[in-house]
């Protein structure tokens, strides 16, 4: 009563009785300190944090004394205060490893961890919990184990008294785990063939396959994996830490059998509770073998302990020895080839199965390098961790309301374990699971050659030369399952991290050959003879046999009697074959042409591959692919380098070419064009592109428009973030040009399909641009002057199709065409304005929510497909200015349905060949590809001029002539200008190198 009166607020100006109260509580208050201090001095002093630890142990050890154990076994651990000590124990020490200055004395330690250490604490309590009186002990004295490990300092793991309860908690939940009955998963959709060696578990582990009964048994499973994660991730924190739980002196048994890996390392595990108390390493890694694949939070936590465990095994310097453990004795790398091999024939082949978003890689509280985009993670590497100490998680610990004591929130937190641990991880989120485990295995393991060349080798051998390669040499009656192992290629592509698995399975899909291509030879088509002998089976059998002789015995066998094998000649196709050229690469890249009239969308699938193997930025796709066929060069990415105005002119020409090649600009800027490609349409002639001097072109684009404005900005981050990349991950490598020039089967096939982007769906076009863009981004300068520079007026004897004659003729046979389209600007007007379709995907129709429906993405032709193609979700472009009809239609009134209207659209649908919409949208795409390559182009000359002027070695008397040849091309208003007047200033002081890193641009300060 008196602390509420004595703490109680006033007025500011209290009345005289108030003020008597308050002097007699003031009185009464000195009264009673005076009374305690004299009770204090009578009784001693207060307790020390040691005799509190000692006090709440005695509490516990009173629970187990002869006397009250047939009470205990009646008891539940939250009818007891035991919770409630072992957190105040644990708090007790936090707060006196917190205070304790561990800097200056790291192996001394207050009479706290004393205590601990020298009573065998710990080891009473690993007594207590194998006895698990009163029941759920066990799991508690688990849970304490997994703080404790968390905030003590790492110099106490080493001791004895810590290091042989651990593991003596750990040995015993594994042991009641692995005893507790289970029961299958669903066994009508898991059937599982078992290991040869007999092993009643499922191949792919116990926690795939089967669900403990018992309640306990899974929360034990739980929390020991919880701890082996904090313990792993205490010894990341030391490179030298791996012997305490891998011993460097232990004899590990190497079982090498034609079995499966995971029974060979059960065979090998199986007696871990046998070993000696040194040797940890078999029983650890055999719990998170058998949970690498169970459902929830529980398998998240296996494969997060895998990875440290080999962070943490690869981490000392004399690791030889670690690393023979993880590929000989543990073998995980085959391990996980081998899951994704068998998990992979049982997904579906007939159409692709979409994850679920609940399978995870990691648990929720994940904090690692995961979680980067895989560019960056590329490109920043995989640095060493830097130790956060332990102060942060001691004083979490102590500001915690309840750690263990709380039985609300005990059961709160079991009842999530246990609903996650009932839901069932099917074939497919198992296999990527499994896909992402290794990729990031090797990503950890990356500087370790042997690891890295062991991934390589195993997944190549194991999985992609066995699974993926026949599924997709399969017969195109199969066309389907190709469909389905394109799509879930792509979806592996995107989620791998790791250069190498990347090099892996490009080696596989485009082959290992990187010299120049050659180009295709047209095979003659012989005479196809009388067929009817033979089935079509047996036939296309002696059509694959290449040797005369074999050819020959196997027709004997397979013709009726009488018939002569001279009456079935042979049949060979007419095909484009290039000969050494991987037959996976000539296929793919065929099918990006492939009609899709059966309604498959494999080309579009194909399109969608490749589009993401581009975006990893992978020096072998893209060497593979393109740049092997254009030999090294040196200089600007756009231009010749010998002066740096005329690179401006040459890159003022580029971006105006371009501009003036859209289809809502080519009548002004190239009008006989626009006239040559509406002679097919009267049948009066062919195409032709008569050359222009672009060189001498005043194009009124630039003036009346805004040009490519609203691209500059992205596409100049784009164009960095490719440089940077290729700075720090690519390799020098040098290609060898061929004699005869040929752009390849790939870069030729892209530049192709120009001619049909009007009448193709926009997703085709799309991820046609994309591609086509993000080589133009790379800044090769032989790549980027074949796509910019080549065309009928520059190579006039050029066998191979350019980009820019592609990109003409299709804008000015898509203008040529707009005109029979009924009200073209208001529909181009509408289109623009509702958005055009840029989220498509074959596949699994998600519905798209209302905030997906109001983006507005600035690049159409790099914005990857996410949705159905039968819909047109409205993911708007960004609005451009209203469009400018060249042929004086001004804005057209709104379109009314109309009888007369109807018979026009149905003559121009007839005579398009294709939906007056898809039209629109592939008018639209080639418009705002233009502007797009346009804004690549100053990108590039933009980044060549920024590498120039930030460091410089300039002389004297050459500074006049070079500065004044360099500012004559710039705005005295941009940006660019002024730091280049800022360069010529800092040259008159007689500076030699120039940093433009910090120097501020503005040049009042600089004219001064």
């Amino acid at each position: 009563m008196y602390g509420n009166l004595h703490t109680s607020n006033g007025p500011l100006s209290p009345p005289p009785f108030q003020q008597a109260r308050s002097a007699a509580i003031d009185v009464l208050g000195r009264m009673r300190t005076l009374v305690d201090n004299v009770t204090v001095a009578l009784d001693g002093p207060p307790p020390t944090p040691k005799d509190k630890l000692v006090e709440n142990w005695t509490l516990i050890q009173e629970y187990f004394t002869p006397q009250r154990q047939d009470d205990l076994r009646k008891l539940k651990i939250t009818d007891t205060t035991i919770p409630h000590h072992l957190e105040s124990m644990l708090k007790l020490l936090a707060h006196e490893i917190l205070h304790t200055p561990q800097a200056l004395e790291p192996l001394e330690f207050g009479p706290c961890v004393e205590y601990l250490l020298q009573y065998h604490v710990l080891s009473d309590l690993v007594d207590y919990a194998d006895a698990d009186y009163p029941r759920g002990m066990r799991k508690y004295v688990l849970r304490f184990f997994g703080v404790l490990v968390d905030v003590i300092p790492l110099a106490l793991l080493p001791e004895s008294a810590i290091r042989l309860p651990l593991v003596a908690v750990m040995r015993q939940c594994l042991f009641v785990v692995q005893s507790s009955p289970t029961t299958p998963i669903n066994p009508m959709r898991r059937q599982e063939p078992m290991s040869s060696a007999g092993d009643s578990v499922c191949r792919l582990g116990m926690g795939y396959h089967n669900i403990q009964n018992d309640r306990i048994a899974v929360i034990l499973a739980h929390d020991l994996l919880h701890l082996i994660v904090v313990l792993f991730g205490r010894l990341r924190e030391h490179a030298n830490m791996a012997y305490l739980f891998f011993d460097w002196g232990s004899e590990w048994q190497a079982i090498r059998t034609s079995d499966l890996a995971v029974a060979s390392l059960r065979a090998a595990t199986s007696g871990y509770l046998q070993q000696s108390a040194r040797g940890h390493e078999l029983f650890i890694v055999h719990i998170i073998v058998e949970y690498l694949l169970a459902p929830g939070v529980t398998g998240q936590l296996a494969r997060e302990a895998l990875v440290l465990m080999v962070q943490v095994l690869l981490a000392p310097s004399d690791k030889a020895r670690y690393v023979c453990f993880l590929l000989e004795q543990a073998r995980l790398v085959e391990l996980l080839v081998e899951h994704m091999g068998y998990l992979h024939s049982q997904i579906p082949v007939f159409r692709p199965m979409p994850r679920s978003p609940t399978a995870q890689l990691f648990s929720p509280g994940y904090t690692g390098a995961r979680l980067q985009p895989p560019i960056q993670r590329r490109v920043r590497g995989e640095s060493a961790v830097a130790p956060l100490g332990i102060e942060p998680r001691l004083r979490a610990l102590l500001s915690a309301s309840s750690v263990l004591r709380s039985a609300v929130q005990q059961d709160r937190r079991e009842s999530a374990i246990l609903a996650s641990s009932r839901m069932i991880l099917e074939h497919v989120d198992a296999f990527f699971l499994c896909w992402e485990l290794l990729d990031e295995v090797a990503f950890v393991a990356g500087a370790d050659e042997r690891v890295a060349a062991a991934v390589q080798t195993q997944l190549s051998s194991g999985f992609l030369r066995t699974h993926v390669e026949p599924a997709l040499l399969a017969n195109m009656q199969l066309r389907s399952q190709a469909i389905t192992t394109v799509s879930y290629l792509t979806d592996l592509i995107t989620v791998t991290h790791s250069t190498r698995v990347l090099d892996a399975l490009f080696a596989v899909l485009l082959g290992s050959d990187l010299g120049p291509e050659r180009p295709p030879v047209d095979r003659v088509e012989e005479s196809e003879g009388d067929y009817s002998l033979l089935s079509r089976e047996d036939q296309e059998l002696l059509d694959s046999i290449e040797d005369d002789a074999l050819r020959a015995e196997a027709a004997l066998l397979l013709l009726p009697p009488g018939a002569a094998v001279a009456d079935i000649p042979r049949k060979t196709p007419i095909q484009n074959a290039v000969d050494g050229d991987s037959p996976l690469r000539q296929l793919l890249i065929g099918w990006m042409t492939t009609s899709d009239d059966d309604g498959t969308h494999l080309a579009l699938h194909t399109l969608r591959l490749f589009d993401t193997i581009l975006s990893t930025l992978n020096q072998f796709a893209y060497t593979s692919l393109v740049l092997r066929n254009f030999g090294d060069s040196s200089g600007p990415a756009l231009g010749l380098g010998a002066s740096r105005g005329a690179d401006q002119e040459m890159a003022r020409a580029v971006i105006e070419r371009f501009l003036d090649a859209a289809p809502s600009n080519i009548p002004l800027a190239m009008p006989e064009v626009v006239v040559t490609a509406a002679m097919p349409v009267e049948g009066e002639g062919e195409l032709a592109l008569p050359p222009r001097n672009f060189q001498a072109m005043c194009s009124q684009i630039m003036r009346d428009n805004h040009g490519c404005d609203e691209y500059v900005d992205d596409t100049l981050a784009r164009v960095r973030t490719y440089h940077l990349y290729k700075s720090r991950c690519w390799t020098a490598h040098k290609t060898v040009a061929s004699e005869e020039f040929y752009p390849g089967a790939f870069l030729s096939s892209l530049i192709a399909q120009f001619g049909g982007a009007v009448k193709r769906h926009m997703a085709y076009n799309l991820m046609l641009t994309s591609m086509v863009n993000k080589l133009a981004c790379v800044g090769d300068p032989s790549l980027t002057s074949f796509l910019f520079l080549a065309s009928s007026a520059t190579v006039p004897d050029a066998k191979w199709p350019m980009l820019y004659d592609a990109l003409v003729r299709a804008s000015a046979d898509a203008y040529v065409k707009s005109e029979r389209v009924p009200r073209f600007s208001a529909r181009l007007a509408r289109q623009r304005f509702e958005g055009v379709e840029t989220a498509i995907r074959v596949g699994a129709a998600h519905p798209m929510s209302n905030e997906s429906r109001g983006q507005k993405p600035r690049h159409p032709s790099s914005t990857p497909v996410t949705n159905s193609m039968d819909v047109d979700p409205p993911a708007p472009l960004s609005p451009p200015p209203p469009p400018r009809d060249t042929a004086g239609r001004e804005d057209a009134p709104p379109l009314r349905d109309t009888a007369s209207s109807r018979e026009d659209v149905a003559r121009a649908v007839k005579f398009l060949g294709t939906p007056i919409k898809r039209f629109v949208h592939g008018f639209i795409v080639l418009d705002e590809f233009a502007k797009e390559m346009a804004a690549t182009a100053l990108a590039l000359h933009t980044l060549e001029l920024d590498h120039a002027m930030d460091q410089m070695c300039v002389s004297d008397s050459a500074m006049d002539e070079d500065f004044n040849d360099l500012l004559e091309y710039f705005d005295p208003e941009e940006p660019a200008y002024r730091r280049a007047a800022a360069v010529r200033m800092s040259v008159l002081g007689e500076r030699n190198v120039i940093d433009l890193g910090a120097m501020d641009t503005e040049v009042e300060t600089n004219d001064s």
